[in-house]
Order: C-alpha cells, then sequence, then structure tokens
C-alpha cells in the first residue's frame, strides 16, 4: 500500500488492525450493555491496551496515527474499566469501612492517587515526544541543556535492543499508571487489592527499573538527555505516594489469611471489614481538587528539610564532572551514585520506606573511598568528594517527622 492514506495511516497491518479493533469494540460495546456481561467488557479494556501497542508494533509512520491509536485506546480502558467501576466489582461488593484499622488516614483516597495520575499524564507526554523522534515523525529533538545528547541516547545501541520504540514501551507504561490510578473507589485497597498491587508493581518495580536505565546513560551511552532525566524524576516523583497503599493491601490480606479466609478469593474479591473508621473522600469536583491540593502543600511541609539537602547534594555529584572538569571511572561512578542519591531520597520522602535514608550512607562512604580507589589527585575533586560525602553521611541520620500511624507499621519506621 503505498500513499498517504486517510487519517495519517500508511501502514498496511495497522489499518487493518484498527478496522478488526474498531468492529470488536462495537460488538462487544453492544454486549456490554447487559452489566452482567463482565467478560465483554474485560475484551473491551484489552482491545483498548492493543490500541495503544499496536503503533509501536507495526512502527507507525505518522504523528497521527500513533496518537489516534493511544487516545482512543487509553479512552476504550478509562470508558470500560474505570468509570463504571472496575466489571463485576459492584456485585461482588463487601461493605466495610475506608480507613484501615490504625492508620490516620485512607492510602486509597484521591489526595493520594491523583498526584500518581497527574504525574503519569505529565510521563507520557514526555515519553510521547521521545517516540516521535525514534519512530521517525520528526527529524530533530529538542534538548535545551546537553545538545545531540538526546539523539545519541534515542539511537544507542541500548534503545535498539528493545523490539519496539523503549521510549512509546515507557509512553504506555504511564498510561496503564493513569488507568490503574484512577480505577475503583476510595476503598480500593480492601476491595480489589489485585489493582492496587498490580498499580504498585507499575509504579514501584517497573519504574525502578525504567530510572535505572536512565541513570545508566552517562556510563553506557556517554550522554545525558533532558528529557529522559525529566521523565526519570516523574517516575521517582510517583514512587512515595504508591508504598502506603500498597502496605495497606498487605496487612489487609495478611489479616484475613490470619481469620482463615481464602487469600486467593480475597486478592481478587476483597472483603469486608468493620474495624478502622469511615471519611468522607468522595466530594464535588471543585471541592476534590482544593483538597487535593492542600494536601500536597501539607505534605511537603512536612518533608525533612535534610532529605532536600541529599538531593541537593546527589545533584552536584551528577554534574560535578562537567563543572570540575574530570572524566573517566570516577566521572562514570559520581553521576550513578548521585543519580540514586537523588532517587533514595525522593523516595524517603514517604513515610512508610523512610528508612531508605540509610542508604544514602552506603553511597556516601564509596563517594569519599573512590577518590582513592580510582586514585584521582585533584585537589578540587578531592576537597568535593569528602566534603559533600560527610554532609550526606550526617543528614542521613535524621528522621524527621512522622505524622501519621500505619497500623502497627511505624515501630518498623526507623
Amino acid at each position: 500500500m503505498t500513499g498517504t492514506q486517510p487519517m495519517g495511516y500508511e501502514v498496511k497491518e495497522l489499518i487493518i488492525s484498527d478496522i478488526i479493533s474498531g468492529f470488536a469494540l462495537i460488538v462487544l460495546g453492544f454486549l456490554s450493555l447487559n452489566p452482567t456481561r463482565y467478560w465483554a467488557m474485560w475484551t473491551a479494556g484489552f482491545v483498548g491496551g492493543w490500541l495503544c501497542m499496536a503503533p509501536l508494533i507495526f512502527e507507525a509512520k505518522t504523528a497521527v496515527a500513533y496518537t489516534q491509536g493511544t487516545i482512543m485506546g487509553t479512552l476504550v480502558m478509562l470508558f470500560m474499566l474505570v468509570i463504571p467501576n472496575i466489571p463485576g466489582i459492584v456485585a461482588m461488593r463487601k461493605e466495610g469501612n475506608n480507613v484501615p484499622e490504625g492508620w490516620t488516614y485512607n492510602p486509597s483516597s484521591w489526595p493520594e492517587r491523583i498526584p500518581v495520575v497527574i504525574l503519569g499524564w505529565l510521563g507520557f507526554v514526555t515519553a510521547r515526544y521521545l517516540t516521535g523522534y525514534q519512530l521517525g515523525f520528526s527529524d530533530n529533538i529538542w534538548d535545551p541543556f546537553f545538545g545531540d545528547g538526546t539523539k545519541q541516547i534515542l539511537t544507542s545501541s541500548v534503545s535498539k535492543s528493545f523490539p519496539v520504540s523503549d521510549a512509546g514501551l515507557g509512553a504506555f507504561a504511564y498510561i496503564l499508571d493513569v488507568v490503574t490510578g484512577l480505577a475503583g473507589r476510595t476503598g480500593r485497597w480492601r476491595t480489589m487489592p489485585w489493582v492496587v498491587l498490580i498499580f504498585g508493581f507499575l509504579v514501584i518495580p517497573l519504574g525502578i527499573v525504567s530510572l535505572t536505565l536512565v541513570i545508566l546513560q552517562p556510563v553506557v551511552v556517554g550522554s545525558w538527555c533532558t528529557a529522559c532525566l525529566f521523565s526519570a524524576l516523574i517516575t521517582v516523583g510517583m514512587i512515595p505516594f504508591t508504598f502506603d497503599e500498597v502496605l495497606a493491601s498487605v496487612q489487609f490480606l495478611w489479616k484475613k489469611k490470619q481469620e482463615g479466609k481464602s487469600l486467593w478469593h480475597t486478592f481478587w474479591f476483597g472483603d469486608a471489614y468493620h474495624e478502622g473508621e469511615t471519611k468522607i473522600y468522595d466530594k464535588p469536583g471543585n471541592e476534590q481538587f482544593k483538597g487535593i491540593l492542600n494536601s500536597l502543600w501539607e505534605d511537603l511541609k512536612l518533608r525533612p528539610w535534610n532529605l532536600f539537602v541529599a538531593i541537593g547534594i546527589g545533584l552536584w555529584f551528577m554534574f560535578s564532572p562537567s563543572v570540575l572538569g574530570y572524566t573517566g571511572k570516577l566521572a562514570d561512578s559520581n553521576h550513578l551514585v548521585g543519580a540514586i542519591i537523588i532517587a533514595m531520597s525522593i523516595i524517603a520522602m514517604s513515610e512508610v520506606v523512610r528508612s531508605l535514608r540509610f542508604v544514602n550512607i552506603l553511597l556516601a562512604a564509596w563517594l569519599i573511598a573512590s577518590i582513592w580507589i580510582f586514585g584521582y589527585t585533584g585537589s578540587a575533586v578531592l576537597w568535593s568528594q569528602l566534603i559533600a560525602g560527610i554532609v550526606l553521611i550526617a543528614v542521613s541520620f535524621r528522621k524527621g517527622v512522622i505524622n501519621d500511624t500505619h497500623g502497627g507499621f511505624n515501630k518498623h519506621i526507623k
């Protein structure tokens, strides 16, 4: 098939895929008018996921084809799986309170989840921009700090080792973060543990893998990428909002197991829960938005100042090779360790995993020792490693304020 096709389609396989998907959605949408046909809604949701991935698999040649696939696929997943609630969950809904026993807040409330959704959309837009260059929608890509660094990374052997665009995979992962972040009501930590744990898996382990790939850029490729760093920052920013909800679901599953309930059944269908208390979180849109902003501002004021100092030290080590003009193994080490310091410090902002800040002590010890391990003798670099390393060790001991309780987990927060 040659020539420019309607709606910017130029790949025969993608045209066929979208035609088949369109007819399938018509049939599945009609079948879903009967609310008991859960399989039809789920199947339609999977078709939505396929629509997001098809432009990557068939290598769409135009931005229109890729954008339409991702937008339509996301809307299908939202309309079939999120807005009407997870198919089948209403029929199996268990009564109970929405604040876990021993907790001072609901980890599934909208102020806890909406920030992840917003960050997920920002991540998608960023990854979508990078995908456009990899798929050939544009010949140039803007990088205000590192020149051709972004091009070098997007065309590197690491990126080409993926069967499809790695930036496109990242964009799809962000879409799944958004969909799973919006799925369910404010009691989902006990009514849909499987959704919470899938959400946690998408944000935490997969986010760490993505972050690791970005961290290794200067070591493997020898370049930085502004948009990639921004994407990594978004990924790290999502993680602290996720740990507490995952913890609440794990505690709930463990409690039901101790009561003799089936762990498998509770995982998929939830259970009743009359401990704890109920708080009203479902408010009108304008009140909800104001509440989320107020909650974020109050949370930010409670974050330990010493972790912000650690973030600044991590930034210094990432960019000190350029500032002080040194290269080699020490520069590679500082690029890597500086990024890890930033990641650990941001993640440790969450009260549940505040103890992760102690990892920075080990990293600081390495930074001090590395000046001799790699045999670097420059005085400016030497003092930089020593002073910043010592300061990082000092600020990593302070725990900061632990404002909430987490169902007996606080004893593990050191």
